[in-house]
């Protein structure tokens, strides 16, 4: 339980660090270069404490790696159940809020059993 309120955390602070770049980067930016340079930002975030902050695991290349991957699978799903979500006219603005309740528990159910496993407890 404790993880999942430190994978909230950390998804809340990933969510205000790049839509507060994405913001400040449309000023002058195209919405696309604002997008990545937002992404961008949320990519560092999630590889830099994923592994520490929500699972107690050092963080390796190895850990880092699996994140970035993580997340990368994480964007991707967002994207395209976004897409859906638009295609079965959920309004714009719920759209996000419904692709969030879906895409976030499964990037948590894999990060902790790509990043933390438990079998590894018991092996140490």
């Amino acid at each position: 339980m404790k993880a999942i309120a430190k994978f909230v955390g950390l998804g809340a602070l990933t969510t205000i660090a790049s839509y507060s770049v994405y913001l400040i980067t449309l000023q002058y930016f195209s919405p696309m270069i604002a997008y990545w340079c937002a992404l961008c930002v949320a990519f560092s975030i999630q590889v830099a404490m994923m592994a520490p902050f929500v699972f107690n695991e050092k963080l390796t290349i190895k850990n880092a790696g699996k994140s970035l991957l993580i997340y990368a699978g994480y964007s991707l799903s967002f994207a395209g159940l976004m897409w859906l979500a638009l295609k079965l006219n959920v309004p714009a603005v719920w759209a996000p809020l419904a692709v969030v309740a879906i895409a976030s528990p499964v990037q948590f159910v894999v990060g902790k059993k790509w990043i933390h496993n438990p079998v590894d407890d018991i092996r140490s």
